[in-house]
């Protein structure tokens, strides 16, 4: 999953939002020396991304993606993620997606002084332009995803692979995502709940 989806796990299941955020840049066992607040985090996210990329309706978005694009569908499904839950962000969370974000953005930059080297670039980066605002347009996606793009070690433009799904395709996805999200929500909390009674997960 990615950034959105994150911040939205987090806050449902009220666990700290930058360790679900930090969960991409921290490797390696757990405990970590950020606090037991983060860890939690960074161990839910990794929950969270072994429970999707195991998905079966994970699997068949990214499996609708022809070659070259495929070999990148992980990425790519975990972008489009991104966007439709901000299509239907009402369906899954109270709150106005842009009233969401700027609470989010405020709890993650007020942890930025608590982190012994600070929040890693990429997130300030992510908080102080708004990146996600931009996933609930199409355009602002594949800007997105080129830049992703551009970081890979043969860079390509990977916003082209969106054009590669014709419009059954692209339906098939965000109706797959539609049936996943609220099983990823429920293990969440599952998952979370068992983890701080102290069970094995």
């Amino acid at each position: 999953m990615n950034y959105l989806a994150h911040l939205h796990l987090a806050a449902h299941t009220h666990s700290s939002l930058t360790g679900n955020l930090l969960g991409d840049f921290i490797k390696g066992p757990l405990p970590t020396a950020l606090g037991p607040v983060f860890d939690e985090g960074i161990w839910l996210h990794r929950k969270i991304d072994a429970f999707t990329d195991a998905h079966p309706e994970h699997r068949a978005a990214v499996a609708r993606f022809e070659p070259p694009w495929r070999r990148f569908g992980g990425i790519l499904v975990d972008m489009l993620y991104d966007h439709w839950l901000s299509l239907h962000w009402q369906q899954f969370h109270q709150a106005t997606l842009p009233h969401f974000l700027r609470e989010s953005y405020g709890r993650v930059l007020a942890d930025h002084a608590l982190l012994p080297d600070g929040l890693p670039l990429p997130l300030r980066r992510m908080v102080e332009q708004d990146w996600i605002a931009s996933y609930r347009h199409r355009e602002g996606l594949a800007q997105a995803l080129n830049g992703i793009g551009r970081r890979l070690r043969r860079p390509l433009p990977l916003g082209e692979a969106l054009a590669t799904l014709d419009a059954p395709r692209w339906q098939a996805c965000e109706q797959g995502f539609l049936r996943f999200y609220p099983e990823l929500m429920a293990f969440s909390e599952q998952q979370l709940t068992s983890h701080r009674r102290g069970s094995p997960s």
